[in-house]
């Protein structure tokens, strides 16, 4: 039987084992081999593909980031422009408010308009009834008057007489007042020694009417020109003047040809200052009361 069948048993002959064992060995190692590059190969095409990932992952990251920074960018854009449409919108707010106001405002006034329209037209409608009743009055105003010009013809008519008569009433007082004042002078001359300003404190008065106002101008010794005064500051001035110079005052008068003044005006003021300021004047004033 054992010629048939062959011995498979490694010991069974030890010359064919030492032949045999290295083949088998570096068979052994060439597939560890084998399967150790093939092991390689897949780790390599692993780390390719991690790589690739890697990278893709990595661009992918910057285009975020990229992106990212675009979006900040835009962002901080669409929030300046959120602050200025903010803005625009409270500025637009606060028109908005005043226009309300005004809006308010212009109504309230158109209210106001609106009375005091309404007060117009009653206004209108009272001025209305009252010019009729004018016109009516004025109609009988118009007869009236007619009768009143007749009236006030005649009564002209009355006046130029009466006017005619006083005018000559007034040239015969006149020629009276003069006739009187020459008689007083020739009066004074013979009982009284002539009135002199030799020697004597001159102060100048000018009186004279200036369209319907009397003005008075003053002058004294110490004054080389006429100063204006009232009728009230003339007679302060005489009094303080006369107070010392009461016995050697000379008052002149003068009343210029264009005076204005008629002439018992001129008279009666004359004769006032005269008697209360002039040396001649209070002397023979003086002496006719001692005769008394």
């Amino acid at each position: 039987m054992s010629q048939h069948f062959t011995d498979l048993r490694l010991n069974t002959r030890s010359g064919s084992n030492e032949e045999s064992f290295w083949p088998s060995f570096t068979d052994i190692m060439t597939v560890v081999v084998i399967i150790f590059l093939i092991a390689m190969l897949v780790l390599l095409l692993n780390n390719m593909d991690l790589v690739q990932r890697l990278q893709s992952t990595l661009a992918a990251e910057r285009a975020a980031s990229e992106q990212v920074a675009s979006t900040s960018s835009q962002n901080r854009d669409l929030q300046d422009q959120l602050l200025r449409t903010q803005t625009q919108v409270d500025m637009l707010r606060m028109q908005l408010m005043d226009m309300g106001e005004e809006r308010d405002h212009l109504t309230a006034q158109l209210a106001q308009n609106q009375t005091n329209l309404e007060q117009s037209k009653a206004e209108l409608a009272q001025e209305r009834s009252s010019r009729n009743n004018l016109e009516t009055q004025l109609a009988q105003a118009s007869g009236q008057l007619v009768e009143l010009g007749n009236e006030h013809a005649q009564q002209q008519e009355r006046i130029r007489i009466l006017e005619t008569e006083r005018q000559q009433a007034g040239d015969q007082l006149a020629a009276l007042q003069n006739n009187f004042a020459t008689l007083k002078v020739k009066y004074d001359k013979l009982v009284q020694p002539a009135r002199s300003a030799k020697g004597k404190y001159v102060v100048n008065v000018r009186i004279m009417r200036q369209g319907s106002e009397i003005t008075r101008f003053v002058q004294s010794p110490e004054q080389h020109e006429f100063v204006a005064v009232s009728e009230t500051g003339m007679y302060s001035t005489l009094d303080k003047l006369h107070a010392g110079h009461k016995d050697d005052m000379y008052v002149r008068i003068i009343f210029p040809d264009d005076s204005g003044l008629s002439y018992s005006e001129a008279w009666e003021m004359t004769e006032a200052l005269l008697r209360k300021y002039d040396y001649y004047y209070r002397e023979a004033s003086l002496d006719r009361n001692s005769g008394k």
